[in-house]
């Protein structure tokens, strides 16, 4: 019985020692340095992006989120809902492409809106009513190349916001040229937003059908200097006071979005090189009416108004103008009073020539022109 237990246990070990030698591998030989699987996989080299005649080309999603990288953006624009929104005069877009037509799909929120469109740096533009919400034709039969095509809201931020909802074009978008252009900024009133300039005296007032922005002294002198511009501007405004049917300042007007949206706006790190003030018409009308309204109260508001005008833009020249529709002394005065009391050499007066030659006794398109040439010449001086 021994003899046989030892007999299976030795088999049994055979066996065991036989499995384990069949599992066995052999270790995988060494990779010889040099060879591929040895080798980084080559980095993959980024896509050059398509151009057109140097400028890069933009897909229509990237155009439609109305970045600044994409359009050139003017005045207190802003986006809600994927849609630019243009409340105050002036604001507007300029867009470049390459192809023979570009269209906006436009949203009026009244019937009293009017824009300008400039094609290719077209120096007057055209002015067209906007009826509807569709898609409108901004330029078409265009040779085929590289275009720009600007549009300008031409009514002030009391009449109705436009919102801009797509843009499109026959061809491709590029990516907007950037170059170093000065920053101005226009804070004023109806003569700022070309109220009237199409009007006469002849006892016709201002309506949206005799007014336009881009025919105003405040546009026309950006668009002499090709400036990046904001119009901070509505009719009937006072520096501090509240007069008729307008229930805002200029001192409240100036940190919103507009007159009519109430939102707050975002100032821009890049501050503006000159500030253009341009209010006291409207302010000599409420003194007319409220003789306790004195030019030490006057001169006071208007400081107020410059210091938060200085808080947003640290480093800005700014140029007090008055005059265009005729010199209130106190107002004057008051100006100049606020201006020697803040003791700022960077501020400085500036007295416009007066024309009410246009409705309601406001600027005509000639005067509105010999008033930007005369700021226009003084900017110069001093940026």
């Amino acid at each position: 019985m021994k003899k046989l237990f030892a007999v299976m246990l030795a088999m049994l070990l055979s066996c065991s020692l036989l499995f384990v030698g069949c599992n066995e591998t052999e270790p995988d030989p060494p990779i010889e340095s040099g060879t591929e699987q040895n080798k980084d996989p080559e980095p993959e080299k980024p896509t050059e992006p398509e151009k057109i005649e140097g400028l890069e080309v933009v897909s229509a999603e990237e155009i439609n989120t109305f970045a600044t990288d994409a359009l050139r953006l003017f005045g207190r624009t802003y986006v809600q809902q994927n849609n630019l929104c243009l409340d105050n005069g002036g604001t507007g877009f300029e867009a470049t492409f390459f192809g023979t037509r570009f269209e906006a799909e436009l949203v009026p929120m009244t019937d009293l809106l009017y824009y300008r469109v400039f094609v290719d740096g077209d120096s007057e533009g055209t002015l067209k009513k906007l009826a509807g919400n569709r898609s409108y034709v901004l330029a078409k039969d265009l040779p085929e190349g590289v275009h720009t095509v600007r549009l300008v809201k031409a009514i002030s931020s009391q009449n109705g916001v436009v919102k801009v909802k797509k843009l499109k074009t026959d061809g491709k978008f590029l990516r907007a040229e950037k170059k170093d252009r000065p920053r101005i900024e226009f804070v004023g009133d109806s003569i700022s937003v070309g109220a009237g300039v199409f009007g006469d005296t002849k006892g016709v007032g201002c309506t949206v059908d005799n007014s336009d922005v881009a025919k105003g002294y405040a546009y026309l002198t950006a668009q002499a200097l090709d400036a990046d511009y904001s119009i901070v501007a509505t009719e009937g405004i006072c520096v501090k006071k509240v007069k008729g049917w307008l229930t805002i300042s200029m001192m409240e007007m100036y940190e919103r979005l507009s007159s009519t949206t109430a939102g707050k706006y975002q100032y821009p790190e890049q501050t503006h090189d000159a500030v253009v003030l341009a209010l006291g018409t409207n302010d000599g009308f409420y003194m007319s009416g409220d003789p306790s309204y004195t030019q030490d109260a006057f001169a006071a508001d208007y400081i107020a108004l410059l210091e938060l005008i200085r808080s947003k833009n640290p480093s800005a020249k700014i140029v007090c103008v008055y005059g265009m529709m005729g010199v209130n002394a106190a107002v004057e005065n008051g100006i100049k009073q606020a201006i020697a009391e803040k003791g700022d050499e960077t501020i400085t007066y500036l007295q416009l020539p007066t024309d009410q030659k246009g409705a309601d006794g406001h600027p005509s398109l000639e005067g509105a022109k010999k008033q930007s040439d005369v700021l226009l010449e003084y900017l110069r001086g001093i940026l």
